[in-house]
């Protein structure tokens, strides 16, 4: 009974984040036509609020698309699509898409990569998504002018990824909790933060699709660090 409603559920899921995609693809898509002045020009107000509309619904469309991810998970129905890439350079791209915004809060951010990882077979999107999920939330749980650290290592047969940042940290009684969807932990601090409580959770579904684990280590005041790890080779089936 409990695993039925727990299917209906996750394609009820599936379904209406589909049908929600449809109509914010048409905003984002008009958003972007009146800001390239496709249709005339705009005031400088006019252009601050259509600029507005167009974050915030990239920034809805990726909650969606987490929802939609997490619902194929349960259900089932989310396949891997391998593929050889280079990790080293995957994690740097990446971290380029968010060395931007750590230096506007002033938090630096470090990237060491072990010569002997190269090459691995994975399904490359979910491992950057894995990535950027625990290196923005590190970007949003550490306080300005603080550090980020990536490390990545070949132990093994497992490449290794570590991100450690020097934020507000996560209580021991709280760690089992964090890949929990819909859990933010933390208390009144990190219930500031905006986002759903997915980034975790997928990120934690992600890798163990691939064969992978992941852990947390961290105390409160002392900041966290998030270490997963990937086969290098064969991509398990889906």
């Amino acid at each position: 009974m409990l695993e039925e409603a727990s299917r209906h559920k996750s394609e009820f899921l599936a379904n209406m984040s589909h049908e929600l995609r449809t109509p914010l693809n048409a905003i984002l898509g008009f958003s972007e036509v009146l800001l390239e002045r496709m249709f005339g020009d705009l005031n400088e107000k006019q252009a601050e609020f259509i600029q507005d509309i167009l974050g915030s619904g990239r920034h809805l469309l990726s909650l969606i698309n987490d929802i939609l991810d997490l619902s194929k998970v349960e259900a089932g129905r989310m396949e891997l699509h391998c593929t050889p890439f280079n990790l080293p350079l995957a994690i740097e791209s990446a971290v380029s898409v968010v060395r931007e915004r750590a230096s506007r809060h002033g938090i630096a951010l470090s990237l060491s990569v072990d010569d002997a990882l190269g090459e691995i077979v994975a399904d490359e999107r979910k491992v950057r998504q894995i990535f950027l999920n625990l290196l923005s939330n590190a970007v949003k749980f550490t306080p300005d002018g603080g550090r980020i650290e990536v490390r990545t290592v070949l132990a093994r047969d497992d490449a290794e990824v570590s991100v450690r940042d020097t934020g507000i940290g996560i209580a021991p009684e709280d760690q089992a909790a964090v890949f929990e969807e819909f859990l933010q932990v933390g208390g009144h601090h990190a219930q500031k933060r905006e986002g759903t409580g997915l980034g975790l959770a997928l990120a934690k579904r992600f890798v163990e699709l691939h064969g992978g684990t992941i852990r947390v280590e961290s105390a409160i005041g002392q900041g966290s660090t998030f270490t997963f790890t990937l086969p290098v080779r064969p991509c398990p089936t889906s």
